[in-house]
């Protein structure tokens, strides 16, 4: 089995549009719901992802390590991005 981490790589064009596909989506459909909700229904959606991976391939373990990785990475470029934002309160 291979170690998922291998596939640790820079987000492509077509990464950045699925991204920005499910925000729009999020937006369209659940414009008023809470930010915790939607993380909610997110995680469901993420754990469906998990159990849908070839099990021959990768590890149970590196699979939560891919996830984990790349929340970690999320929360990174939103603080980042927060630092770099002219006229903050910091």
């Amino acid at each position: 089995m291979k170690d998922i981490r291998t596939k640790v790589m820079p987000a492509s064009r077509q990464h950045e549009d699925l991204r920005n596909g499910f925000i729009a989506a999020i937006r369209k459909t659940a414009p008023d719901m809470p930010a915790d909700e939607i993380l909610a229904v997110v995680c469901v959606f993420v754990g469906q992802l998990i159990a849908m991976q070839d099990q021959r391939r990768f590890t149970s373990d590196s699979i939560m390590k891919l996830v984990a990785y790349n929340i970690e990475r999320g929360n990174q470029t939103v603080i980042e991005d927060l630092f770099k934002a002219q006229g903050g309160n910091g």
